[in-house]
């Protein structure tokens, strides 16, 4: 009885062991939670956050803008947001940097759903539509003039309604705002035929699309970090391998999800993760600094160390 008991006393404190090493994480992601961040829950899910002894915890955001403040006043430990964001932010000091990659190409298009637009000159005398100024607008003028079009020519609108509406009622010719992984799917769903332009085909540096970031201050110390990332890449291979189930837990969930749009949308962002989420292409975020710098965005190109680890 007493080895027995011994036996069970030693289980119990591995066990309280284990849970005591399991440090957590708090991810601020960038909106509420939606199959953008597929390769999250998938990493939760399977596992491979536990596996690198962490406990995860994704938090939507109140307030999207709010996001980078909260992450630089110490409220949380990481949080997604967007390249071109991250500019920004160095520009005004916000002491965030990045320190991993969730998707690792663009997602936004200009869009039309007009039968008489076939190419970016034909939008001369038209409106387009756009959600965020300062990376939006700029992309769409720099689209129209790497097609010799003055972009003066064209009339840009702030839309306070969405792109997929705002097109189907043609309120606008174009929309900067939908992007291939989910809006696009929905201009199709209901019916429509869009045309589209993919910003880094004409004339804006490609880019990650979704970024974590961390507070500039601790991140190169915090060794949750590198385990975060190495379980997120575990996340996105099993996700990769197991597409449907981890659609079937997800939408358990979050089961106000399960729509066929979502589903969509679900399978048509897995080819979009970032297999490797540490890797930083210098040459590549250096090249869009530059554009950003060019357009007046930004005032100064920081060197690339204080944009990333």
């Amino acid at each position: 009885m007493n080895t027995l008991r011994i036996a069970l006393t030693a289980l119990l404190l591995l066990a309280t062991a284990n849970v005591q090493a399991a440090e957590k994480v708090r991810l601020l992601l960038d909106w509420f939670i939606n199959p953008n961040h597929a390769a999250i829950f998938a990493a939760q899910h399977s596992g491979a956050f536990k596996k690198e002894g962490l406990d995860v915890e994704m938090i939507a955001p109140a307030d999207s803008a709010s996001v980078p403040l909260l992450l630089a006043a110490g409220k949380v430990d990481l949080a997604i947001s967007y390249q071109p964001q991250l500019y920004t932010l160095v520009d005004k000091e916000v002491p965030v940097i990045r320190v991993g990659t969730l998707i690792n190409q663009p997602l936004n298009t200009l869009t039309t759903v007009s039968g008489d637009i076939h190419s970016l000159k034909d939008f001369a005398g038209k409106t387009i539509g756009y959600a965020v100024p300062g990376t939006e607008d700029v992309a769409i003028r720099n689209m129209l003039k790497s097609q010799g079009v003055d972009a003066d020519s064209v009339k840009l609108i702030n839309l306070n309604m969405d792109g997929t509406s705002a097109l189907l009622t043609h309120k606008i010719d174009g929309a900067m705002t939908i992007f291939r992984n989910y809006e696009l799917l929905d201009l199709k769903d209901k019916g429509a035929k869009p045309t589209v332009f993919k910003p880094e085909d004409y004339g804006v540096p490609a880019y990650d699309e979704l970024i974590i970031v961390a507070n500039q201050k601790t991140a190169a110390q915090d060794r949750r970090i590198p385990a975060f990332l190495s379980g997120l890449d575990a996340g996105v291979a099993w996700l990769r391998a197991h597409p449907q189930e981890a659609w079937q837990a997800f939408i358990k969930q979050y089961p106000e999800l399960n729509t066929p749009l979502n589903h969509e949308a679900w399978q048509a962002t897995l080819p979009y993760f970032a297999a490797h989420s540490a890797e930083f292409d210098q040459a590549r975020y250096q090249a869009f600094g530059e554009y950003m710098k060019a357009n007046g965005v930004i005032k100064v190109v920081a060197p690339m160390a204080r944009y990333s680890l």
